[in-house]
């Protein structure tokens, strides 16, 4: 629903008393970091680089949060031409994932610490501002207010702002790699490994299990679909993709894309109703092979199991569109077609941005 005119005042008045409020935060910082007035103890010019280095890597560590969990579940390849990002998420996502509670345990350290050591360069006991009633002094300028606002607007929220909407644009950024790293070193270390201890427990108590595994159910793909049909009556969209193909739920055939590209279990690849299926293809390529024999001239391409075959001999990955189609973990290649015919096309058109 499109905003009032009021709505619109009422959103500018709070944006420009915003900026004032930062404004005068970041003044009042200055002033007091060159009067020597924070309660860390050094030269100013000291101060203002560690107050900059700490914004910094703060900005890194809440910007990298929302970018690893929005493409924790989003294949490297899909931005193979950004080569920073591309290797800072295959760091973040490798041992099947749990680089990423690991990343997330170490950041959480850094960012307390930094936190820490911003409020010993932002909090000032010692000014003094004469015309400012004791009672606001100590609300304004005691509690750090100032700094609090400095480090939400700079190091927090706008980097997690601009990672919601452009998070492979912020991986690739120099230096989120070694951000990466830098968490992942200290989660070795072991300084914090007793929270692995505590969510175990907590997990085993309330009887959680390893890890949920979240699917749309049926029901609510269909009330999702009468839903967008509902408010679509009457209006004429574009496809963003130019086809003629009423998609119901677009997330969903794109994790269903992501679930086909990903690479089968063994215990799925193993189990006795691929072998049997395996099996009896070798009977019928057998056969096959000799109708060709016969005389006919055309080359039959070879059939899922071939591959399948040859890829467990070699030593490789089955990816799950090629596991038969009544196998429960089984997704349709066409689905894995639409997505990487969606790629190449998003190739395409940055490849004919870069250009322009």
């Amino acid at each position: 629903m499109p905003k009032t005119q009021a709505g619109k005042i009422c959103d500018n008045v709070r944006y420009v008393g915003s900026t004032i409020l930062a404004a005068l935060s970041a003044g009042v910082i200055v002033y007091s970091i060159a009067n020597g007035l924070a309660a860390l103890p050094g030269h100013p010019v000291l101060h203002y680089i560690l107050l900059f280095l700490d914004l910094l890597l703060l900005a890194y560590l809440e910007g990298l949060q929302v970018a690893i969990l929005a493409l924790e579940n989003v294949r490297s390849s899909t931005f193979a031409d950004m080569p920073r990002a591309c290797t800072s998420h295959k760091l973040c996502t490798a041992r099947n994932g749990l680089n990423v509670q690991r990343f997330l345990v170490g950041r959480q350290f850094f960012v307390v610490f930094v936190v820490f050591l911003c409020a010993q360069l932002t909090t000032y006991r010692t000014l003094q501002i004469d015309w400012m009633p004791p009672t606001m002094f100590t609300v304004l300028i005691e509690t750090g207010l100032p700094g609090a606002l400095i480090v939400l607007a700079f190091g927090q929220l706008m980097p997690q702002l601009i990672c919601a909407t452009h998070p492979i644009t912020f991986m690739n950024l120099p230096g989120t790699w070694s951000v990466i790293q830098l968490c992942l070193c200290f989660e070795t270390v072991g300084l914090t490994h007793f929270s692995w201890v505590l969510s175990w427990l907590m997990k085993t108590i309330f009887r959680m299990g390893t890890k949920e595994h979240v699917k749309k159910k049926r029901k609510d793909i269909e009330m999702t679909h009468q839903d967008k049909k509902n408010d679509s009556e009457g209006k004429v969209e574009e496809s963003e993709f130019n086809m003629d193909v009423n998609i119901g739920d677009a997330d969903l055939m794109y994790s269903g894309a992501e679930d086909g590209l990903s690479v089968a279990l063994d215990k799925d690849v193993h189990s006795p109703a691929v072998m049997r299926w395996l099996k009896n293809d070798s009977i019928r390529s057998l056969a096959n092979a000799y109708g060709n024999c016969q005389g006919s001239d055309v080359p039959k391409l070879p059939e899922p199991p071939t591959i399948v075959r040859q890829l467990v001999n070699n030593g490789m990955d089955v990816p799950r569109y090629l596991l038969p189609p009544y196998h429960e973990s089984h997704i349709p290649p066409h689905i894995v077609a639409f997505e990487l015919i969606r790629r190449n096309n998003c190739r395409k058109n940055r490849n004919a941005g870069i250009k322009a």
